[in-house]
């Protein structure tokens, strides 16, 4: 009979996720990450495998944590203003410097630059996340778009372009710009696409 785990599973991901987000994949010692997981080295290789599995594993949490959330927000019926959906979106990022001075970026933003050029597993994975980002865009984007606006391909171009746009806030957010700057841009972007 197998032994059950001796730790909380989300709990110790949540750790693994914030001390790879704080400090990148390469930048992650397991002992950071025992320390982080509150978890012996044994449980670690056992429940994840290794390094790399751990990491995938946290990036799946970020995509329930953070991305999930983000998607939901966009494709709100209880929101029915699908142009306010994607200003609350774009604003999350300056809250999150102006509330809480989280300069950490988007984890799925540092995974692409940093470790999908170097892994296709890895790569894919976050395609699919932000394929989901995108989907979240065209939803909100049909709910307020003209008739002669919604081919799906003008609205698809026009999600993918909000998804980058999106992208570029949260950078500039990890690249220290003040929240004065990140308001800025968002607001350009959104006056750009007729949002504001």
């Amino acid at each position: 009979m197998a032994r059950p785990r001796e730790f909380d599973v989300d709990d110790a991901l949540n750790g693994a996720l914030q001390i790879f987000w704080t400090k990148g994949y390469e930048g992650t010692g397991i002992t950071d990450l025992l320390n982080a997981m509150k978890i012996a080295r044994g449980s670690l290789y056992k429940a994840f495998g290794d390094k790399k599995g751990l990491f995938i594993a946290a990036l799946k949490q970020y995509e329930t944590s953070c991305v999930d959330p983000g998607v939901e927000l966009l494709q709100s019926n209880k929101i029915p203003d699908g142009t306010m959906r994607i200003q609350m979106l774009f604003d999350t990022v300056i809250l999150a410097v102006e509330n809480d001075n989280d300069r950490r970026g988007c984890f799925l933003c540092n995974t692409a630059v940093d470790q999908a050029p170097h892994d296709t597993e890895i790569s894919k994975i976050c395609q699919q996340m932000m394929e989901k980002m995108v989907e979240g865009f065209y939803c909100a984007l049909e709910d307020i778009a003209d008739q002669s606006d919604k081919e799906d391909k003008i609205l698809r171009s026009r999600a993918m372009s909000l998804n980058v746009a999106y992208n570029g806030l949260r950078v500039m957010a990890k690249a220290g710009y003040p929240p004065s700057d990140i308001k800025d841009a968002s607001n350009r972007t959104l006056i750009e696409f007729g949002l504001l």
